[in-house]
């Protein structure tokens, strides 16, 4: 559907028309202008000439929509080509715009990294070498890349700190808009849109007209009107109905369809796999994703670009945002355990090196001190296809940053820990995990037992912590029913972002953590990392299906068309897994404390013997 009210409509002057009734020769600024006019009329043709690249119509109408509105919001299936559009939109407007300043931010470093990285793709290839005259010297630092053009800049910067507040620009392009915060958007990100860039410039215009009316010179009316030219891309997926995207995405809808004509500044493209050529995206993708059902809740939003409610889904994808702590709020996610708190470690091994292998995962409860059976995801770790010294680096970081009080470990990959302990890292600093035996999947009378026996084997004095977990179906079953019901109950909470907190971030950063032993270049990109990290562990669980096979048994895993894919960016389970594990050795370590050890005192009682 297209949809246009008709107070967008305005005069649209024919540039090419105009263009061939031009006749004899033109001068020399005569003929720049009707160049400039021409290609800022004819974007797909510009684009071409600069750097190759031939657009798609729908690419090119988006383009024209960036150029002609100050709001705009993309909200597109995935392979459909965000980021690329949005690379494409920022060197055309600062070769347009002379001194225009682009400011590209996400979520996190990483994400706004990676428009810049898709211009710099562009910019550096062989067919854009008269693009490449246009940019100017780049740097890159570990808060901020930037690359000059035109008198103007385009930088990418992560959101995180205090850096973002005092930045100005005249374009924010905001990658994955569905994770941005919202208190970040309101406060920080749209006063960028209000406050015109050139303020020092019409402070002087408006003194000097002040002095032209004054005098008699000039009448009011015939004060100059100034436009804002500010603009704000943002980029999404779709999101569930009950997030601040599909909120924002009302409004702006609301603003497009209002008759009041101030509210005309806004764009809206929402666009699924089916309404680009089929030649731009990948169809056997498509078929693999679609093959769990053209009305999956997960197909419909990342391929289909269509919202929905997330109540579909066995771990409620809705009552988990209920459970996730609001931005500014503790508990916040952690790169270092607090001194006074206690936390349970779960891990769920993997030991390919495959890329496209399953995630060597870690999840890190905090427990809360007052509600024993509640406890806080505030840290996580997922990496596929690395290496088993760089994962036993990350755990002795965990245990030596974090007060544990309970580890669990999935029973298939318990040698993980005889590793670990047998490391250099871990002997050289006196490092040395202990297992004690607990079969926590018993009922009844045989729970005690086990319960008992585990206590009086449980020494954390002594580091004797850690427990196997085997994944039989009765242990599967009641373990995502009891991570179903923490969920319900709120008795197990997701942290709030600390890089949506500019206190929080800074307070952390500050915080000394061996970035060494960990897959980071720096903390902000760990910081980052673990708000994401909590962020995909809620994902994970509303993908997870409940089914009952032929014998009766539950089974709890991913789709099978996403269960199918082979790439090293597929959808993966591995800090659902961890999460579950983590929330069940909550519930054991409670049940631990409260068993009591009855005290037997023995004496002895001679007799004798003729």
């Amino acid at each position: 559907m297209w949809y246009c009210p008709e107070k967008y409509n305005r005069p649209i002057v024919d540039i090419n028309k105009e263009s061939l009734a031009l006749k004899g020769e033109l001068g020399d600024r005569q003929a720049k202008i009707t160049l400039a006019k021409f290609m800022r009329s004819n974007l797909g043709f510009t684009t071409e000439l600069l750097s190759g690249i031939k657009l798609a119509l729908y690419q090119e109408i988006t383009l024209k929509a960036f150029f002609n509105r100050n709001f705009n919001m993309c909200v597109w299936g995935r392979g459909c080509g965000k980021s690329f559009i949005a690379a494409v939109y920022c060197f055309l407007q600062c070769i347009f715009e002379p001194r225009t300043k682009i400011l590209i931010a996400g979520p996190t470093f990483r994400t706004a990294r990676f428009i810049f990285n898709n211009i710099e793709k562009i910019v550096e290839s062989k067919e854009a070498q008269m693009l490449a005259h246009a940019f100017g010297a780049k740097s890159k630092r570990n808060d901020q890349f930037e690359w000059k053009i035109n008198e103007g800049t385009i930088t990418a910067i992560p959101l995180s700190g205090e850096k973002i507040r005092g930045f100005r620009a005249n374009v924010l392009v905001l990658d994955e808009f569905l994770l941005l915060p919202e208190d970040t958007i309101k406060t920080v990100l749209m006063p960028f849109l209000v406050a015109p860039q050139d303020m020092a410039e019409r402070i002087k215009i408006r003194e000097m007209e002040d002095d032209l009316i004054t005098k008699g010179d000039m009448k009011e009316k015939d004060r100059i009107v100034f436009t804002n030219d500010s603009k704000m891309i943002a980029l999404s997926s779709a999101s569930y109905s009950f997030e601040n995207l599909y909120r924002t995405y009302k409004d702006w809808m609301g603003n497009i369809y209002s008759d009041d004509i101030m509210q005309s500044n806004y764009f809206i493209s929402q666009m699924g796999f089916d309404s680009i050529p089929p030649d731009m995206i990948d169809s056997t993708v498509i078929e693999e994703a679609r093959a769990g059902g053209a009305s999956n809740s997960s197909f419909l939003r990342e391929y289909a670009a269509q919202f929905t409610d997330g109540s579909d889904s066995y771990f409620s994808a809705k009552k988990m945002h209920e459970c996730t702590i609001p931005d500014g709020e503790k508990q916040h996610t952690l790169i270092k355990g607090e001194k006074d708190k206690e936390y349970i470690l779960a891990i769920d091994p993997s030991f390919s090196n495959s890329p496209s292998s399953d995630f060597f995962a870690m999840s890190v409860l905090e427990l809360d001190e007052e509600k024993s059976t509640t406890s806080t995801l505030v840290h996580g770790y997922a990496v596929a296809g690395g290496d088993l010294k760089d994962h036993i680096k990350y755990l002795h970081y965990l245990v030596t940053h974090f007060k544990f009080s309970m580890i669990i470990i999935d029973n298939a990959g318990y040698q993980f820990i005889d590793s670990a302990n047998e490391s250099e890292l871990f002997q050289s600093s006196r490092v040395d995990i202990k297992f004690f035996d607990f079969n926590s999947d018993k009922v009844g009378i045989d729970y005690q037992k086990v319960l008992l026996s585990a206590k009086q084997q449980y020494n954390k004095k002594e580091n004797v912590i850690c427990f196997k977990q085997l994944f039989s179906t009765t242990f599967l079953r009641e373990a995502n029913e009891y991570l179903q019901a923490s969920i319900d109950h709120k008795r197990i909470w997701f942290a709030s972002r600390t890089a949506a907190c500019g206190s929080f971030f800074d307070k952390v950063s500050a915080q000394a953590v061996p970035i060494k032993l960990m897959p980071y270049e720096n903390k902000g990109d760990l910081i980052e990392f673990q708000d994401d990290i909590v962020y995909q562990s809620k994902k994970q669980c509303a993908l997870v299906e409940v089914k009952t096979t032929a014998k009766g048994t539950q089974t709890f895993d991913l789709p099978q068309h996403l269960k199918r894919s082979t790439s090293a960016n597929r959808a993966r389970k591995d800090n659902y897994t961890t999460l579950m594990l983590g929330n069940w050795a909550v519930k054991c370590y409670n049940d631990l404390k409260n068993t009591k050890v009855d005290q037997v005192n023995h004496t002895f009682t001679p007799r004798m013997i003729a």
